[in-house]
């Protein structure tokens, strides 16, 4: 009995040490690791928009706009629907003698003499249409590209003028600079 007696006072001495020894200051925290790869950010809700390049244009062809002789070019657009004019904005934009560099229209260019130089578009179902267009008559501008952008709005109620206008406000709020190709493409994500 007294060798089971020192036993069990040795257990609970080691015991006991183990327990006391097991404690101890809580230590500071390793490093972090490195942080992983993040995906790509996704899009922006604009799936609707449709994003056209014209590469090459085409070449000019006799013709008059508002009643002033001037030089146009049709493009088909099957997405140009009467649903989708009464409902959209488009917006249209070129660039000149193949410079990697985009102009909204419409485009008005003054010379000193007082002459002008305009390029401009309208649409209507199924085409858009391009003008070229001076105040000596007809312009010959080499446009080497053109790009249009068919913005639906999202509410299917609104009525076109006021449409077009409550979405081009609304890119203007969120600070989209309508007349530079660049902000217009990259907010669109085209």
């Amino acid at each position: 009995m007294k060798t089971l007696k020192k036993l069990f006072y040795f257990s609970f001495i080691i015991s006991l040490s183990l327990f006391v020894s097991c404690e101890g200051e809580d230590g500071m925290d390793g490093l972090n690791g490195e942080q992983g790869i993040q995906g790509e950010p996704g899009q922006d809700g604009n799936a609707n928009v449709i994003g056209v390049t014209v590469d090459p244009f085409p070449s000019w062809t006799s013709g008059s706009y508002l009643g002033q002789e001037a030089n146009f070019v049709e493009i088909t657009e099957t997405s140009l629907t009467e649903a989708v004019i009464d409902d959209a904005l488009v917006l249209v934009y070129f660039q000149l003698f193949g410079d990697n560099v985009w102009y909204p229209m419409t485009y008005a260019f003054p010379f000193d003499s007082g002459n002008e130089e305009v390029i401009t578009y309208t649409y209507e179902p199924d085409l858009v249409t391009i003008y070229a267009l001076s105040t000596t008559g007809p312009l010959n501008a080499s446009i080497s590209k053109v790009r249009y952008f068919i913005i639906p709005t999202s509410d299917a109620t609104a009525r076109s003028a006021s449409t077009r206008e409550m979405k081009v406000q609304q890119l203007w709020d969120k600070g989209i600079d309508i007349n530079s190709y660049e902000e217009v493409a990259n907010y669109l994500n085209q």
